[in-house]
């Protein structure tokens, strides 16, 4: 069963992930403060981890859900 965190240690969670991450993207470096994103999607079984989750910007966090922006 995947683990799924409170709304309260959710966001602790994304502010450790930021930290981890030095505020860039993972994908393409630039200077982020977005949401991590899911490695494995919640909806495909993936869990509420640090090691599940990346820091991506918003461009990059798009192309990873299928979204162009331009």
């Amino acid at each position: 069963m995947p683990i799924r965190l409170s709304i309260y240690k959710y966001k602790k969670l994304q502010q450790s992930v930021v930290l981890r991450d030095n505020f860039h993207c993972q994908d393409c470096g630039v200077y982020t403060e977005n949401q991590p994103h899911h490695i494995i999607f919640k909806s495909r079984g993936g869990d509420d981890t640090a090691e599940n989750l990346i820091l991506l910007c918003q461009k990059c966090h798009a192309q990873k859900h299928g979204i162009t922006i331009k």
